[in-house]
């Protein structure tokens, strides 16, 4: 049995909070080598079950160097925290140290399937686990949290290293010839050089290390064994029974109260500006990297022209249409993205959004991202603008805001922003709207990008302390 040597933190109230409980426990840190004679190997990984906050933990141990599986447990249970890049010991942690606590056979290292003190603030959920359960334990990720890193070499155990702000953090390991590398870091307890022996040698004939590999497995196997039916009364249908939440997080409130607060500074922004769903399209793909008067006057080409549809476009030399819409800027390449569209458009939908509307959201986000020159945040715009689906779109200014208002880190990625409001809100197609165009309203006029107004920023005081 894996019994905590320290009981999980309470639930953080607020982003400021979780970093301080973090810090805390940072000082816990050990970072010298004492793993010893390694006899039994651990991994845990975590799945979710989709559309809900049921969530599952499995912990898979392993003799080591053998990688023969001698033992397995998991848990179930709803996740106690939001997603928010940087805290995810507090969403995973708790339904981890459930599985282990387990277990049978108390194992000398415990791999997790995330990153030790390569991470914002050098405490991730594997140095989290390894603090709280006395266990030396080892961060392997399939990607990059924080740092910079030149490409191993080809051979396995190939290895460069992991940088961040001047030192090093981790390892890009090369686990197998011609495949990714993993990213090894120190969880607790063990060293860095260490930390890549193990790992190495935890994997046999794949990329992953075994114990992750296997806990992988089992954690989707009890997810799906565990998934029934949605019950469908009259009147109730699937989606209402997995949109429910069962408690508001913290987090869900703070983003209200910014919410309301920027509403009633601004009112209604009416977004997004055009006349029928198609004109959203276009300007959704006009707007990358110019203003909207540009997009506006090339629009105003294309309405003059007797342009704006779909079948005009098609007909429409590039050339001639990169002439009338020139004022936005990089019209050559938006000439080739706009016919690349329509093509898809037209082929796919009949050049129809109410066809559109009828497929499911991922499946249209998929096929939009598979669109030259459309990249997630056009994607999102169409989506939610042209085709009402719910799906929050983030840009360069909801990072900027957030960011500087601590929620996450500014070079946080596109889907982790999207995904933590989007776990955090209601699926709401109209509040994603007015959010995100409140958002633009906001960062234009006072939180600007070199210099913005903080000592009298409208959101200062909203968030808790």
């Amino acid at each position: 049995m894996v019994e905590p040597v320290l009981k999980h933190p309470r639930r953080p109230k607020s982003y400021k909070d979780a970093v301080r409980i973090q810090e805390r426990l940072k000082e816990r840190l050990i970072l010298e080598d004492k793993t010893g004679g390694v006899r039994l190997v651990a991994g845990a990984d975590v799945s979710y079950d989709k559309g809900s906050d049921n969530f599952h933990a499995a912990a898979v141990v392993l003799k080591f160097p053998e990688m023969e599986t001698i033992e397995e447990a998991n848990a179930s249970g709803k996740a106690p925290f939001p997603y928010i890049p940087g805290l995810l010991a507090f969403r995973e942690g708790p339904i981890i140290l459930r599985a282990l606590k387990k277990l049978k056979n108390r194992p000398d290292v415990i791999l997790i399937d995330g990153h030790g003190i390569a991470h914002p603030r050098g405490f991730g959920i594997a140095s989290h686990i390894g603090v709280l359960t006395g266990i030396p334990t080892v961060g392997c990720a399939k990607t990059v949290l924080v740092g910079e890193f030149k490409e191993p070499g080809t051979r396995r155990g190939s290895k460069s290293p992991l940088f961040y702000k001047g030192a090093e953090v981790g390892r890009a390991l090369r686990t197998k010839e011609k495949v990714k590398p993993v990213f090894v870091s120190a969880g607790h307890m063990v060293s860095l050089d260490r930390a890549c022996e193990i790992a190495l040698e935890c994997c046999t004939k794949y990329r992953l290390p075994e114990p992750t590999r296997m806990a992988h497995i089992l954690v989707n196997k009890v997810r799906k064994e565990a998934l029934t039916p949605c019950p469908s009364p009259v009147g109730r249908g699937v989606k209402d029974c997995h949109s429910e939440r069962s408690e508001e997080s913290a987090f869900s409130k703070e983003l209200r109260d910014i919410f309301n607060t920027l509403l009633k500074e601004y009112g209604p922004q009416r977004w997004w500006p055009g006349d029928t769903p198609f004109e959203v399209m276009v300007g959704a793909i006009l707007t990358q990297n110019t203003s909207w008067t540009n997009v506006e006057k090339a629009i105003s080409n294309l309405k003059r022209s007797d342009s704006l549809s779909p079948e005009a476009i098609d007909a429409m030399p590039e050339d001639r249409l990169a002439e009338l819409i020139k004022p936005s800027g990089y019209f050559n390449i938006k000439a080739k993205r706009l016919k690349s569209f329509i093509k898809y458009f037209i082929e796919s939908y009949g050049g129809k959004t109410g066809k559109m509307r009828k497929r499911d959201p991922a499946q249209i986000r998929r096929e939009l991202l598979s669109v030259s020159g459309i990249g997630p945040e056009t994607a999102d715009s169409i989506m939610l603008y042209a085709l009402e689906m719910p799906v929050f779109v983030v840009d360069a200014y909801t990072k900027r805001i957030f960011s500087r208002h601590g929620f996450f880190p500014p070079d946080c990625d596109y889907h982790e922003v999207q995904k933590f409001f989007m776990d955090s809100l209601p699926e709401d197609v109209k509040l994603y709207n007015e959010y995100h165009a409140l958002i633009v309203r906001l960062a234009k006029e006072r939180c600007v990008k070199k210099a913005g107004e903080c000592q009298i920023c409208i959101l200062t005081g909203v968030k808790n302390p």
